[in-house]
């Protein structure tokens, strides 16, 4: 979250700067430091990893665990999810997603969406930047170089993991996992997810991570009563 922190402050003080007129050099009063302080604590609250439709289940159950990371710092940005729930006859999600770039970074690095939700990319960096997917990719764009507080638009309507990369900075990186239903997580640090409101039935569940092999088990979920799984994922072969 630190990190977080640090991106939405860049963003922030160029904001500021940009609508007072104040240079880099000068020096935040207490009360434009305090206004600032509340901008960002906003801007916390709005971020988010998890687009979907929201559902409720009489009688659901749901599906809690661990994710392990083999040879990774943090077991973060492991994205969990049901294959296949209902016929995954759901519909596309009315909110959109946000992918923003501040400080020569994408936040969130991971963010997961059911298919159909539309994804903002804006540019709240300092900079201009090219975002795009390779060519290989199963949602192939390339939204061409643009200023700061541009806003361009994607809609996502393939179930597949997109690796986003920009042109003019070869260091940047982000992947947008869309998925087939609402029934998913995506783990922070401490590798805990939870999968709610999910009918009781079994299951195959996958857990998959940008550098390590993905892990599909079954699990069976029972009504009112959380079943648990957890996950080791190791390097890809």
């Amino acid at each position: 979250m630190r990190v977080f922190l640090n991106f939405f402050v860049v963003a922030l003080l160029v904001a500021f700067f940009h609508t007072h007129n104040v240079s880099a050099q000068d020096a935040l009063s207490a009360e434009d430091a305090k206004a600032a302080q509340a901008k960002l604590i906003e801007a916390l609250k709005s971020l988010k990893k998890e687009i979907r439709t929201e559902v409720t289940v009489e009688n659901g159950g749901s599906i809690t665990g661990t994710v392990k990371c083999k040879r990774v710092r943090h077991p973060q940005d492991v994205v969990v999810y049901i294959e296949e729930v209902n016929g995954n006859d759901y519909p596309a999600p009315e909110e959109k997603g946000i992918l923003d770039q501040l400080n020569l970074t994408f936040v969130p690095h991971v963010i997961a969406v059911q298919k159909g939700t539309k994804i903002d990319f804006p540019n709240s960096d300092s900079v201009r930047h090219n975002l795009y997917s390779p060519p290989d990719c199963c949602k192939q764009f390339n939204l061409g170089t643009y200023d700061v507080g541009v806003i361009k638009t994607v809609d996502f309507d393939q179930a597949c993991s997109v690796p986003l990369l920009c042109n003019v900075h070869a260091e940047m990186s982000a992947f947008v996992l869309v998925l087939n239903n609402p029934y998913f997580s995506v783990t922070e640090k401490d590798g805990v997810f939870k999968i709610d409101n999910v009918p009781p039935g079994t299951y195959k569940v996958s857990a998959w991570h940008e550098k390590l092999r993905t892990i599909t088990k079954d699990v069976t979920v029972e009504a009112g009563k959380a079943a648990n799984i957890d996950f080791n994922l190791k390097k890809k072969k």
